[in-house]
């Protein structure tokens, strides 16, 4: 997962003296390299406790550990569009902010990827009993493609579009079951309320999220993250739906892998039947 990434998800949830050090962080990364954790205090006006809790906030062992994987990444980043629409906007320009809009936002999605996360909640499904999918709205949509894709590879997955079914349907997760809760700013009240009561009865819970410190990363036993939006770009479900959709896509090639010719088996199978009404 990205530092710099990393680092720019998590302004939202930073106090005044992290977003203060992220801010110095980002605007001098290559002088940060060469910098102690006294020495970057001293710069920010804090101290070097906070430098170090900082670090470990965003994922890291320490400062030292967060200046080595700075090292590591490049600092060419495409230019960044402060809003994605204007009124006079030519459809050429709309076209061209879409597709940089969208091509960023699948990047950061993979860079913030937790390996050793995802391969956890892969190796859950793949040894779960039953699957149960929480999300509404934007994120519905999402929660039906993977229950959907999961169908064709005969892995029935658990998804009411009515919230309140969704709750009575948490009420009969137990040990041994998958609870996957999606929601963009990871504070809707259903899907936390689901997760939580999935946990309760012993069931193992996914969180697919933007990268904050909200309540449903919180919950979720493997927190799956999707970039934060920009507020200008939040005109709709736009690249929360597609990020979180790469998120469930990834979720399912990890199942489908598992055993590969049995996949092909499934889909063979789902096409033939589906060929027959062409």
């Amino acid at each position: 997962m990205s530092c710099i990434c990393k680092i720019k998800e998590g302004m939202g949830s930073f106090t005044e003296t992290e977003e203060k050090l992220a801010n110095y962080i980002l605007d001098n990364r290559q002088e940060i390299i060469m910098l102690s954790a006294q020495e970057l205090a001293d710069r920010v006006k804090t101290s070097a406790a906070a430098v170090v809790r900082f670090s470990k906030k965003v994922g890291y062992k320490g400062f030292t550990a967060l200046k080595v994987e700075m090292a590591k990444e490049s600092y060419d980043e495409a230019e960044d569009f402060n809003t994605i629409i204007k009124e006079n906007d030519s459809i050429e320009t709309l076209i061209k902010k879409s597709e940089a809009i969208n091509t960023k936002a699948v990047t950061q999605t993979y860079k913030l990827i937790n390996k050793d996360i995802l391969q956890k909640a892969i190796d859950s499904l793949n040894n779960c009993k039953n699957i149960y999918i929480f999300g509404v709205g934007a994120s519905g949509l999402v929660a039906q493609d993977f229950q959907y894709k999961l169908s064709r590879i005969k892995r029935i997955a658990i998804y009411q579009q009515d919230s309140h079914i969704q709750l009575a349907s948490a009420a009969h997760i137990g040990p041994g079951d998958i609870a996957i809760g999606i929601s963009y700013s990871g504070e809707t009240r259903e899907i936390n309320v689901a997760l939580r009561k999935a946990k309760e009865l012993g069931a193992k819970t996914i969180g697919i999220t933007k990268f904050n410190n909200n309540s449903l990363a919180k919950i979720a036993d493997f927190p799956l993250y999707i970039p934060s939006e920009e507020k200008e770009i939040r005109i709709g479900a736009i690249t929360s739906r597609m990020t979180a959709l790469l998120i469930t896509d990834l979720l399912y090639l990890g199942i489908a892998k598992n055993d590969v010719d049995k996949t092909e088996e499934y889909i063979l199978k789902t096409r033939e039947i589906i060929k027959a009404f062409k």
